[in-house]
């Protein structure tokens, strides 16, 4: 469709290679496809000298940046299920992640006998009771988390704590907690850095991070950032292999220019650094692109509703389930491969990118 009219899609290509090709620097954003998707995306980002951010890039940053800051300890989910004995989960229930718990907790592990223990520091539980899995709750608000690991840590170094409480917790339970994470033979802490929705709150990820190196000076721990959804291991995958930068990466004469700060995709568009926007989203209808007062090309599902029709709306296949290809898995260690059990003569996003690039070509000339 254009501006919400039915249109044939080689008009609708021709439209928003027109709007494209008259761009000075367009955003390719919400990246809600599949890997192939994920490089057809960067390759006409390349062509057009544009931008490039996930839907989910603000929580995403937030581990990142961590990461950039000092490193990390993370493990795999095989790792999680075969090995771990406490899990400490950090700001989050998991909830959004039900099949976390149906695979990587209730199963047995492969070598042998294993007790679990979950420790939840946050809101009330809301986890199902689980064979063989003891499950407790530390009340915390998220925003305080910082706090509690700066005194975790600083105790694991052997200072002194001459408060009753931290953020709320009575020090005796920090201590208790300190105990059964020191006597853990594989802990984790897990974390879930869009639940964290507070100011600064990759400074609270990156005293987890620093919590779990301090732990493994005397026993076995890593750090587990739940995420990906909508495509967002892949779409970060893709860009760090394709540029050598993770996401909030632009392409300029000089090269890819990476600046995450800059590159905000809510931030271009409100000061109007950006003057098109192509939206990916071919998982979920209700990712609909954010306002913007530039033109906007949405590659989406067919069942995608708008409060305002874009200037060009092209129904694509969702990866998975209309068309096969391949996804990273959250922990980033393997791709997984997607079936595509209800086939669509729907196009694919990585094949409408491609026809928009070229003619990209015959808008320019």
């Amino acid at each position: 469709m254009i501006a919400g009219l039915p249109i044939s899609l080689d008009e609708a290509c021709r439209s928003a290679a027109i709007i494209l090709s008259g761009s000075r620097r367009p955003l390719i954003g919400g990246l809600g496809c599949d890997v192939t998707g994920h490089r057809a995306a960067l390759s006409l980002a390349e062509k057009l000298g544009g931008v490039v951010d996930h839907m989910h890039g603000r929580a995403q940053f937030r581990n990142v940046r961590a990461f950039q800051d000092g490193g990390w300890v993370t493990t795999t989910l095989s790792e999680v299920r075969n090995r771990a004995d406490l899990i400490v989960l950090a700001g989050t229930d998991a909830s959004r992640y039900p099949r976390f718990f149906e695979r990587c907790l209730a199963p047995a592990s492969q070598f042998g006998e294993l007790t679990r223990k979950v420790v939840v520091l946050g809101p009330a539980l809301s986890i199902p009771a689980m064979d063989g899995i003891s499950v407790s709750s530390i009340p915390i608000d998220a925003g305080r988390l910082g706090e509690l690991f700066a005194v975790m840590r600083a105790r694991l170094a052997g200072m002194p704590a001459r408060a009753a409480d931290v953020a709320g917790v009575p020090i005796e339970q920090i201590e208790a907690l300190l105990a059964d994470m020191r006597a853990a033979r594989y802990g984790v802490l897990v974390w879930n850095a869009a639940e964290l929705e507070f100011p600064h709150a990759d400074l609270t990820i990156q005293s987890a991070v620093n919590l779990v190196k301090d732990l493994n000076q005397a026993t076995r721990w890593s750090g587990l950032p739940l995420g990906g959804d909508d495509g967002g291991t892949s779409a970060a995958q893709t860009c760090t292999w394709q540029t050598g930068y993770p996401l909030r990466t632009a392409y300029e004469i000089a090269g890819p220019h990476y600046e995450p700060l800059l590159f905000e995709s809510d931030r271009l568009l409100k000061t109007g650094e950006v003057d098109a926007l192509v939206w990916i989203s071919a998982f979920d209808p209700e990712r609909t692109p954010p306002a913007a007062d530039c033109p906007i090309v949405v590659l989406g599902r067919a069942d995608m509703r708008f409060a305002r029709a874009p200037d060009v709306f092209i129904p694509v296949a969702v990866p998975g389930v209309q068309h096969v290809g391949f996804l990273h898995r959250m922990d980033a260690v393997v791709a997984l491969p997607l079936t595509a059990p209800a086939s669509s003569s729907l196009p694919s996003v990585a094949q409408v990118l491609a026809i928009i690039q070229g003619e990209t070509n015959h808008a320019a000339a």
